[in-house]
């Protein structure tokens, strides 16, 4: 799960360019 969470945040990251750390926390 921490392998998938750390690509799913990179992938957003680089597609958002934002703060997906935040959109994580929404989704947890």
């Amino acid at each position: 799960l921490l392998g998938a969470k750390e690509i799913a945040v990179r992938a957003w990251d680089e597609t958002l360019n934002t703060q997906p750390e935040k959109l994580i926390w929404n989704v947890m």
